[in-house]
């Protein structure tokens, strides 16, 4: 791969991605909720991920919880099944 090539999207991203296009912004516990298929650790992870390539946005909201908002609807494509 080309180092200036984009970063393809791990599954897991892809599906938080559209999540959060489909329903809108989501506090980090209700994203959990919402992806039942995956855990805590792996939905921190991704998200974390996808705020540094600067494709999420988190606002604080309170004390320990943020808002998760997409920033860009630019995401390459995966191939996954939701079901």
């Amino acid at each position: 791969m080309d180092a200036n090539s984009p970063k393809q999207p791990s599954p897991i991203e892809s599906v938080i991605f559209q999540e959060l296009q489909r329903s809108g912004a989501h506090t980090f516990e209700e994203l959990v909720r919402a992806l039942p298929d995956y855990s805590w650790s792996q939905i921190f992870l991704a998200v974390d991920q996808l705020s540094r390539d600067g494709l999420l946005q988190l606002k604080r909201q309170g004390r320990f919880d943020y808002l998760i908002s997409t920033v860009s609807k630019n995401l390459p494509a995966c191939n996954i099944s939701l079901t």
